[in-house]
C-alpha cells in the first residue's frame, strides 16, 4: 500500500515509538493506517500521537502513496486545521511555500472530486432557525447603486470580449436559450444590431435556416404574407406587411377625427 521510501520509514518510526511509550497531557489518537484507506478501528490500528506528531504523519502521509489515495491524503491534511472542544491544534511553522504546494494540489483534486455532484442544497428551503440566522445576515446588505452595476456589467463584457468559444459550450447555450421568450429589444440595441450587421453577407447555412422558418411560418399562418390585420379607423383589410405604412396609427382617418 504505501511506497518504499524515507517518508514511510520515517512514519514507521514515529508510530512505532509512540506504540511503546506512556505520554501524559494532551494526545490525539491516529489511524496507522487510515480508514479512507481500509484501515480499522482495531488496537493494533491506533496509536495516540502528540498534536505535532499527528500533523508531521498526515505530511508523511501524502508523500507514501500515489494517484487517489494521495488525493485522499490532501483531506486528510486539510482536516488537521479542524478545532474544537475536543482538538488543541497547535501553530505549525509550516512555510509559505509548502502550503501554496499541497493547498494548490488540493484544490485541483478537489474540484475533480466534486466535478458533477448536485450541490448540497440544491432546492433545499431554508425554515425556522436556519430561515431567520439568513434574514439577519442580509438584512443590512446593501443595494449597489446603477453606476456600480453598469461598471460590472462594463468588466465583464471587456473580460469576455474576444474570447473564442467551442463548439461544445455554443452547443450547449443554444439548447438552454431554446424555447425562452426574449424580450423586445431597445431602439437603441436595434441600431446597434443594425450597424454591427450592416454589409456583411449572410452565410450559406443560415440562408436555408431563414427559408425553412418562413416556408414553417407560412404552413402555420403566421407568415406576415397571411396575416391579415383590419384597420380600426376606416375598416380596410389587408396583409400584415403593408398595414404600417398607411394603416393604423398612420392612418388618414384617425387623423381626420
Amino acid at each position: 500500500m504505501f511506497k518504499h521510501n524515507k517518508y514511510t520509514s520515517t512514519y514507521n518510526k514515529i508510530t512505532s515509538s509512540a506504540k511503546q511509550r506512556i505520554i501524559e497531557g494532551y494526545t490525539e489518537r491516529h489511524h496507522i493506517i487510515p480508514q479512507s484507506l481500509g484501515g480499522s478501528n482495531d488496537k493494533d490500528n491506533l496509536v495516540e500521537l502528540t498534536a505535532r506528531e499527528h500533523f508531521i504523519c498526515h505530511w508523511l502521509l501524502i508523500k507514501m502513496v500515489d494517484g487517489e489515495s494521495r488525493g485522499k491524503m490532501l483531506y486528510a491534511l486539510q482536516g488537521m486545521k479542524a478545532q474544537n472542544k475536543f482538538q488543541e491544534r497547535y501553530s505549525t511553522k509550516i512555510t509559505a511555500r509548502v502550503y501554496e504546494k499541497y493547498r494548490i494540489e488540493h484544490a485541483e483534486n478537489h474540484s475533480k472530486t466534486m466535478k458533477g455532484r448536485p450541490a448540497w442544497n440544491k432546492g433545499r428551503k431554508l425554515e425556522g432557525e436556519e430561515l431567520e440566522k439568513s434574514r439577519e445576515r442580509t438584512k443590512n446588505r446593501k443595494t449597489p447603486s446603477p453606476e456600480t452595476k453598469a461598471a460590472a456589467i462594463a468588466a465583464r463584457v471587456a473580460k469576455t470580449t474576444g474570447q473564442k468559444r467551442s463548439d461544445q459550450f455554443k452547443l450547449s447555450q443554444s439548447l438552454r436559450f431554446k424555447g425562452v421568450a426574449k424580450g423586445p429589444m431597445s431602439e437603441e440595441q436595434k441600431e446597434a444590431r443594425s450597424i454591427t450587421m450592416r454589409g456583411k453577407p449572410k452565410s450559406k447555412d443560415s440562408v436555408i435556416k431563414r427559408q425553412e422558418t418562413l416556408k414553417r411560418q407560412a404552413a402555420d399562418g403566421k407568415h406576415h404574407s397571411t396575416i391579415i390585420l383590419e384597420c380600426p379607423h376606416c375598416g380596410t383589410k389587408m396583409q400584415k406587411i403593408l398595414y404600417g405604412r398607411w394603416h393604423g396609427d398612420k392612418c388618414k382617418l384617425k387623423e381626420a377625427k
